[in-house]
């Protein structure tokens, strides 16, 4: 597992409200949305901190031996690798909801351009009307 610096929620913060400020999607309307992303993406990174310490430690990575109490031993996935996927679901969904992924900002644009389109169509459609 490769070793990752973590960002502090307020570096995740700035940085995302700087990528939204360049494509232009940015209101202070989506700074909850903001925030929450912000910190889910510093908490994912201490929990892979964390994962990468205790996988030294112990020397497993994705799943442990784990002995239930009737004796069976089965792989269990690490509690690190769970939390893991749960953190970057929740970063994809709230990188969708404020236009960060390429579809969303395709999307995005396709729908400027129809907008624009339409609202052209509908002047000329007014126009001619008089």
């Amino acid at each position: 597992m490769a070793k990752r610096k973590g960002r502090s929620k307020t570096a995740y913060k700035n940085f995302i409200i700087e990528q939204m400020m360049s494509l232009g999607t940015y209101k202070e309307e989506y700074d909850v949305l903001i925030d929450t992303l912000a910190e889910t993406c510093a908490l994912r990174d201490k929990n892979l901190s964390e994962w990468n310490k205790w996988t030294k430690k112990t020397g497993y990575s994705m799943v442990f031996p784990y002995t239930n109490k009737n004796g069976s031993t089965n792989l269990t996935p690490v509690p690190f690798y769970t939390n893991n996927i749960k953190f970057n679901d929740t970063i994809l969904k709230y990188g969708k909801e404020l236009g960060l992924s390429p579809l969303s900002i395709k999307k995005s644009m396709l729908n400027g351009e129809e907008d624009d389109e339409l609202e052209t169509f509908l002047k000329e459609s007014s126009s001619h009307d008089d």
